[in-house]
């Protein structure tokens, strides 16, 4: 029982295994996971946000959860690198929080990212230099994660401005980014909000690339009317993700929504910046999934995406993206869902495990991709908008619910001392 005591353990299968064990008189070896799932969570009515920390482990359950961490406003999204995570909260707020995994619901600084900037990314390139998007300015700002003081944050500038030319409402809307062999891919929606709701023009979307080593634009040869980027064959992009497997950058864009069918998933190579067309989402007649609102792609030839085809109605498919004309399969457990997150990008955890955003039923659904069929379903009591990965690097304890002020973990353990 002394082993128990001096343990901070993860999940209660693994604490009952141990216990079992010992009382047995067999000396356990254990594993346990040090990853965990953060997700950015917005109330219904969206009067306000928090966010969820739960365990990715172990494969079956019962993962563990603690939610409501720190409630704030309710336009927020989430980013982690290693074992930190960082909450951006948009619109109105304008601010970025450090949090370090171990202490979930304790932030580390909170730093504004300057008045109606609206912060949508974080793109690491180590933990001392990362670029952050703000989709309602034309400059990227150049940071340090690591900064102890909000003046030593801000680090540098990437201009956009030349994106902004053709569009009246001065910005090119800066969205998500990753980087590949030191080089920079920022997608570019370049929607022109000036004519107010309803009237919005979408000009051509971009996808900007800068060295990460000079902080300079790489001239891609791919743009028009001296643009140095890489002119998209989709409109309004969203998510955008690199696969090492086959070398490909993938380009999800969602278009004009049911107004106009100008989207789907595009190729991006690396080396020569040429793009295709993976998936159309079809014309205004023909458009069997509606319009392709989110993508996560995990294999040359396994990919997912969602199928919008009305507010909270949307289905998630899986297909090959390596097929000359792929189609889409539904995943039976998730059609007709208000299925969100994707639009931003979505990865598997270190079990091979697809966390999907199931605001219909206010809980990420954790896909076995192997399957395509849910493994555990983790309820986040408002509804997920966004999920990044932490690793810890010391054991954790998650904390109390932010609502009930119980920490199922050190519950358990307590009913053993």
């Amino acid at each position: 029982m002394q082993l128990i005591k001096q343990m901070k353990v993860k999940h209660r299968s693994v604490l009952m295994a141990v216990l079992l064990l010992v009382l047995l008189g067999v000396t356990p070896t254990i594993s346990l996971a040090d990853q965990y799932a953060v997700m950015s969570t917005v109330a219904a009515d969206y009067s306000s946000g928090a966010h969820s920390v739960a365990s990715v482990g172990p494969v079956g359950g019962p993962r563990l959860v603690s939610n409501n961490l720190m409630p704030s406003g309710s336009d927020m999204t989430v980013a982690a690198h290693g074992q930190y995570f960082y909450r951006m909260e948009r619109s109105m707020a304008d601010n970025i929080t450090k949090f370090d995994v171990n202490a979930a619901a304790t932030p580390l600084w909170q730093y504004s990212t300057e008045a109606n900037s609206n912060p949508q990314d974080l793109i690491f390139l180590s933990e001392q230099k990362a670029y952050l998007l703000r989709y309602g300015t034309d400059k990227a700002w150049i940071v340090n994660p690591s900064a102890t003081t909000e003046a030593e944050f801000k680090t540098g500038e990437l201009d956009l401005s030349a994106y902004a030319a053709a569009d009246a409402d001065g910005n090119p809307e800066m969205h998500s980014g990753v980087i590949v062999d030191g080089k920079l891919y920022i997608t570019l929606q370049r929607i022109d909000f000036s004519g107010g709701w309803g009237n919005y023009v979408y000009n051509t979307a971009y996808v900007a690339v800068f060295d990460t080593s000079t902080g300079q634009e790489v001239n891609t040869g791919m743009g028009s009317g001296g643009l140095l980027g890489i002119e998209l064959p989709v409109v309004n992009p969203g998510s955008i993700q690199y696969l090492a497997d086959n070398d490909t950058i993938y380009v999800q864009g969602v278009g004009q929504y049911d107004s106009a069918y100008t989207g789907g998933i595009a190729s991006l190579n690396p080396t020569t910046f040429a793009t295709a067309m993976v998936l159309d989402d079809g014309t205004d007649l023909d458009h069997p999934y509606g319009n392709i609102s989110g993508m996560a792609i995990i294999a040359a030839d396994k990919g997912y995406f969602v199928g919008y085809a009305g507010w909270g109605d949307n289905t998630l498919y899986t297909f090959d993206p390596s097929a000359g004309s792929p189609t889409g399969t539904a995943v039976a457990e998730l059609t007709n869902k208000n299925i969100a997150g994707m639009e931003s990008g979505v990865y598997t955890d270190e079990n091979g495990m697809l966390w999907i955003c199931n605001q219909t039923d206010h809980r990420v659904d954790i896909l076995d991709p192997t399957t395509d069929t849910i493994d555990e379903s983790v309820d986040t009591v408002l509804n997920p908008t966004k999920v990044a990965f932490a690793t810890a690097l010391a054991d954790v304890t998650l904390p109390p619910d932010g609502d009930n002020a119980t920490d199922t973990i050190s519950c358990f353990i307590d009913t053993l001392r």
